[in-house]
C-alpha cells in the first residue's frame, strides 16, 4: 500500500505540478488557437466585404458629384453666353444715345451760356 500512496502522491504532484500547469496552458492556447482559426476569417471576411460595398458606394456618389459639376458648369456658361449677349445689345442701344446726349448736353451748356450772357449784359445795360 505504500507504493500505492507513493504512486497516488507522485500522481497528484504530477496533475497539480507544474508539468500540468504547462499542459493546461497548451491545451487552451490549442482550443483558443481552433477558435480563432474558425471564426476570425469570417470576420475579416465580412468586413472586407463592408468595406467593399461602401467603396462601391462612393464611388457612386463620386460619379453624381462629377455629373452635378459638369451640368453646373454647363449652366454657368450658358447663363455668362447670354450675359454677354444682353451687354452687347446694351452697347448697340446706348451707343448711339451716347451721340445724342452730347448734342443736349452741348444745347444745353450753349443755352446757359446764353442765358448767362444774357443776365449779365442786361445786369450791366440795367445800372
Amino acid at each position: 500500500m505504500e507504493g500505492d500512496s507513493m504512486n497516488e502522491e507522485s500522481l497528484m504532484m504530477l496533475l497539480t505540478g507544474p508539468f500540468s500547469g504547462l499542459a493546461l496552458a497548451l491545451v487552451m492556447l490549442w482550443g483558443i488557437g481552433k477558435m480563432v482559426a474558425k471564426y476570425v476569417p469570417k470576420i475579416v471576411d465580412k468586413h472586407l466585404h463592408q468595406i467593399d460595398a461602401q467603396i462601391e458606394a462612393n464611388g457612386k456618389i463620386v460619379d453624381r458629384l462629377d455629373q452635378m459639376r459638369e451640368a453646373v458648369a454647363e449652366q454657368h456658361t450658358q447663363q455668362t453666353e447670354a450675359m454677354r449677349k444682353a451687354v452687347a445689345g446694351l452697347h448697340g442701344r446706348l451707343n448711339p444715345m451716347e451721340n445724342d446726349i452730347k448734342e443736349v448736353k452741348t444745347f444745353l451748356q450753349l443755352s446757359s451760356n446764353a442765358a448767362a450772357t444774357a443776365r449779365t449784359e442786361g445786369g450791366v445795360n440795367g445800372i
